[in-house]
């Protein structure tokens, strides 16, 4: 410094401590702050610097002091923050804090699949912010960061789109442990994770093949994960999904059974040549059905024989059933003929 930068500086410090107008600062590092005035080479100092609280991070790295953050060797409005000095007390008192909290921590795997927890993460928080934790949502997007190491809430736009969920106590963010289904055409009955593709939310259930009664299990359905998807009713059934094991299991059956089926041939009413083949499930009973005694020939034998009555049609005579395998054999009458008959013994 020159003799005449010298004079200068010196004679600033003198002005300001002649005129009583040193401004106080906070000083040291965080932790051991005093409130004191500038002196020295700061004694002409106007404004105060103090580190950066982050939310949820914490204080940038520095220390407490008069001048600009510039002077400090920091980035204003970065890493430090500067303030209007007074004559009174410092400026740059140090900002009131909560107490920490920790939140898990998330990541994607490394074939981009599942996010895997990978620890816990201090929060740090202004006196006044409310404990968050956030974490992946239910819409899985492989490129989605965890905001701040979990801690705090979700970005609005990824909360909006349900790509980030966040919850209100310390360790709260806690992902679901993603559900087990059976799945593909029965030949694995493995169960496997259920992981969303990405932009898919995950699933909550499982689906299979729907066992219908007497028929057998319906076609053009695997085992999956996921609900049914919509009018699929006919051929699909689906099940609420546990992480522990997979609620699409096989369906117990038991053992097939034979009815007969009945076709219109020359206004009658007759068996057909071949037995059909019933299924049914673990605990349903055998049984077959046939034309009843009041069956014309308009009526329509049910599940090819296969299976009971229903109670309309067996109420009315329409229907008759056995509890036999092949049980259903016995009935041949004439549609025609049975109106005729009973003509005709009203006449006797």
């Amino acid at each position: 410094m020159t003799m005449k930068a010298t004079f200068v500086s010196l004679g600033l410090a003198l002005l300001v401590i002649q005129q009583g107008e040193a401004i106080k600062c906070y000083q040291g590092a965080p932790g051991s702050t005093v409130d004191a005035d500038c002196t020295d080479s700061n004694a002409a100092a106007t404004v105060c610097h103090q580190p950066m609280f982050v939310e949820f991070t914490g204080l940038k790295d520095g220390n407490y002091g008069c001048g600009t953050c510039a002077d400090a060797g920091k980035t204003k409005d970065t890493d430090c923050k500067e303030c209007t000095g007074d004559t009174s007390a410092g400026c740059n008192a140090p900002v009131a804090t909560g107490t920490d909290f920790n939140c898990h921590t998330y990541a994607i795997n490394a074939d981009k699949t599942a996010f895997t927890k990978t620890g816990t993460a201090t929060c740090k928080r202004l006196a006044q912010t409310t404990i968050k934790c956030n974490m992946p949502g239910n819409v899985f997007d492989n490129t989605f960061t965890v905001a701040n190491g979990g801690c705090g809430p979700c970005d609005a736009t990824a909360k909006a789109a349900n790509k980030c969920a966040e919850c209100d106590t310390a360790e709260c963010n806690v992902m679901p442990s993603p559900i087990k289904c059976i799945q593909g055409d029965g030949s694995d009955m493995t169960a496997k994770d259920c992981l969303p593709a990405q932009g898919e939310t995950t699933p909550t259930k499982c689906s299979q093949a729907k066992f219908v009664e007497y028929t057998g299990l319906a076609t053009g359905q695997d085992y999956a994960c996921g609900a049914c998807a919509a009018n699929s009713d006919a051929k699909c059934q689906d099940c609420t999904g546990k992480s522990d094991a997979a609620c699409n299991t096989k369906i117990e059956t038991a053992e097939n059974f034979k009815c007969y089926d009945y076709e219109l041939k020359d206004e009658k009413l007759v068996k057909k040549d071949a037995a059909v083949t019933c299924q049914r499930l673990k605990d349903t009973p055998i049984k077959c059905n046939m034309p009843g005694s009041a069956a014309d020939k308009t009526y329509s034998v049910k599940n090819n024989g296969c299976g009971p009555c229903e109670t309309a049609d067996k109420t009315s005579n329409k229907c008759a059933e056995c509890d036999k395998g092949e049980c259903n054999s016995a009935f041949a009458v004439t549609a025609l003929l049975l109106p005729l008959l009973t003509a005709l013994y009203s006449l006797l």
